[in-house]
């Protein structure tokens, strides 16, 4: 989770006013105390409000004048050809050069003036602040997280102020970081001083409780941040996925299906998930019209597997006419001689169940084209059931002869001749 330029520096800030927040002290231990109101105050009037040399002051206002018309470089110019006094001027220069260098994505410079402002510690109050705070956000950008975490936290202590974005951004670090446990203080901080949740803080949230296995504490912050946010269409997915680690595949089902009637699954393993939890909760029908649905649409690619998945779920739904169609869609898409013999032998099969005697036999001899040796014993059994059933007793012999030839069909091929025999003969049909 990184943040550009833009979110921490969107102008100079020449004359910032910091303002206090009236948000009460959060219950969270965030390893650090934080001043109340007039503490800071306090602090303020104590400190010292000097002014810049008139040669500085001035050179800051005509670097001030070439930004304004977006003459960046031209301003740093300015404020680099400046030979400061130690002290006041120089942190006061700095302060302003460093912005000017943020804005000109020189990150590493403005980082450097910046803290040397800031370490100085003799500007104004809130150049102080505004300075200190811009180091935070800019090293977190850098990956400095320590450093991020140092002036941030320094900001706090020197301000007071309970920012729901300075939180975010600690919390943030302490990701970048892997210290996933110091996140959710900081986020629960940020949620509190906000004056509207932010998807971000939540997100924060659930990776924190999600990288240490507690699913359940992950659960409760998605639910919360789903109820309040319920627009964040990513979220519904992900919650269940977190019921599914929690075995709760009713309430895995439940959450996507309403982001589904919802419209917010846009993603071929969004819905490839939905028809797995058809599947699982016993409901093939759903899941093979909903798959078979957006293979149609093309939201879910038109793959040989794909197709045997609908075929599948057709199949447990005791729909065998759409179940034999999609697996013959499947073995003519099918790349691998292997699958394509399967998806044969599985139509064939299906058109038997179904009492499609002698049109079954097709599949089925079309599956011998690509199965290898030790899978032809089943098909040759299979076909000589489709033609005993559809009474040519004479190629149901011969079919039951052919599968007698594979060592795992061979009992049950002696069964079938002596039936098929017997039967042929009350039908005075003579296979001698």
């Amino acid at each position: 989770m990184k943040y550009t330029v833009k979110t921490f520096v969107s102008a100079l800030a020449f004359a910032s006013v910091m303002s206090m927040t009236t948000v009460p002290a959060s219950a969270q231990d965030l390893g650090f105390n934080i001043p109340d109101k007039e503490t800071v105050e306090a602090q303020k009037k104590a400190r010292d409000n000097k002014a810049a040399s008139q040669s500085i002051g001035r050179a800051i206002m005509d670097a001030f004048e070439l930004y304004e018309e977006e003459k960046i470089k031209e301003a740093i110019a300015v404020l680099e050809d400046q030979d400061p006094d130690p002290g006041y001027d120089s942190a006061y220069l700095d302060r302003f050069l460093g912005n000017l260098y943020a804005a000109d994505e020189r990150m590493a410079d403005a980082l450097k003036v910046l803290k040397n402002a800031v370490d100085q510690d003799v500007l104004g109050w809130n150049d102080q602040a505004a300075a200190m705070k811009l180091v935070g956000q800019i090293s977190l950008q850098e990956e400095k997280y320590e450093q991020s975490l140092e002036y941030l936290r320094k900001w706090v202590q020197f301000t007071g102020e309970r920012d729901s974005q300075v939180f975010l951004y600690m919390a943030n670090a302490h990701y970048q970081m892997k210290n996933f446990a110091e996140i959710i203080p900081l986020a629960e901080a940020s949620l509190e001083a906000a004056e509207k949740p932010d998807k971000n803080v939540y997100t924060l949230m659930m990776a924190s409780y999600y990288e240490r296995k507690m699913y359940p504490q992950a659960i409760g912050v998605l639910e919360e941040g789903l109820n309040k946010l319920p627009e964040v269409t990513q979220w519904w997915p992900q919650l269940a996925q977190f019921y599914m680690l929690e075995e709760n595949l009713a309430k895995s089902l439940q959450t996507m299906e309403i982001a589904y009637l919802a419209g917010y699954l846009d993603k071929e393993s969004q819905y490839k998930m939905l028809v797995q939890l058809y599947d699982n909760e016993g409901i093939p029908y759903k899941a093979a019209a909903t798959m078979e649905k957006h293979v149609e649409a093309g939201d879910i690619e038109k793959t040989a597997k794909n197709f045997a998945t609908i075929a599948n779920s057709y199949h447990r739904a005791k729909e065998l006419e759409k179940a034999v169609s999609w697996y013959e869609r499947a073995a003519e898409s099918a790349e691998e001689r292997d699958d394509k013999g399967e998806y044969y032998r599985k139509q064939g099969n299906l058109m038997l169940l179904n009492e499609q005697y002698i049109a079954a036999a097709t599949p089925l001899k079309k599956a011998l084209d690509y199965l290898e040796r030790n899978e032809e014993g089943r098909v040759y059994m299979s076909l000589a059931e489709a033609y005993f059933y559809g009474g040519d007793y004479r190629q149901a012999m011969r079919y039951v002869d052919e599968a007698a030839t594979f060592d795992g069909q061979r009992r049950s091929a002696r069964s079938w001749k002596g039936y098929i025999k017997s039967t042929a003969k009350r039908k005075g049909i003579d296979l001698d």
